[in-house]
C-alpha cells in the first residue's frame, strides 16, 4: 500500500504543474468514488473502502499542494533575487498612498 500512496503523491504533484485546481478536484473525487466502488465490490467492508478512498484523495491533494508550494517558493525567490527595488521605486505615484 506504500507504493500506491507514493504513486498517488507523484501523480498529484505532476497534475499540479498543468491541471487547474477545479478540474483536479473533480478528478480526485472521481478517483475516490471509483476506488471505493471497486474495493467494495471486491469484498472490502464499506467503511474501510471509503476510508481508503479518502486517504488516496488526501495524498493526491498533498502532491498537488507540494507542487504549488515549490512553484511559489521558486518564483518568489527568483523575483526577489533578480531585482532589488530602490526606495524611490517603491514610492507610489499616487499622493494618497
Amino acid at each position: 500500500m506504500g507504493w500506491a500512496l507514493a504513486v498517488s503523491f507523484i501523480i498529484g504533484a505532476v497534475c499540479g504543474l498543468r491541471m487547474p485546481v477545479l478540474i483536479f478536484t473533480l478528478v480526485v473525487l472521481g478517483v475516490m468514488i471509483v476506488y471505493a466502488g471497486i474495493s467494495y465490490s471486491a469484498g472490502v467492508p464499506l467503511a474501510r473502502a471509503i476510508a481508503w478512498g479518502f486517504v488516496f484523495a488526501a495524498v493526491l491533494e498533498a502532491g498537488n499542494i507540494f507542487t504549488h508550494l515549490l512553484l511559489y517558493v521558486f518564483y518568489t525567490r527568483r523575483a526577489d533575487g533578480a531585482r532589488k527595488r530602490t526606495p524611490q521605486e517603491m514610492q507610489s505615484k499616487y499622493p494618497a498612498d
